[in-house]
């Protein structure tokens, strides 16, 4: 099970490097008056529930059954 976890930790920590570029670049760049603000937020709140939804379901599952692989032969 440390193996799907650590390669998920790893993700995130690739995720928010970007996720944090990208939000810096439309706070900084982004037009006076226009969306970027509630684009932020709403930005923020995908990526943040993608996380939980996905951290609930990695820390869920079964990850000691064997996986057949009999349908590709």
């Amino acid at each position: 099970m440390i193996i799907p976890v650590i390669i998920y930790i790893i993700f995130l920590i690739i995720y928010l490097i970007f996720a944090s570029f990208a939000i810096f670049s439309a706070r900084r760049f982004g037009f006076v008056g226009d969306a970027t603000k509630y684009v932020t937020i709403i930005f923020i709140l995908f990526g943040l529930t993608l996380i939980i939804i996905s951290g609930v379901y990695i820390l869920g599952a079964n990850w000691n059954q064997d996986l057949d692989l009999t349908i590709f032969s």
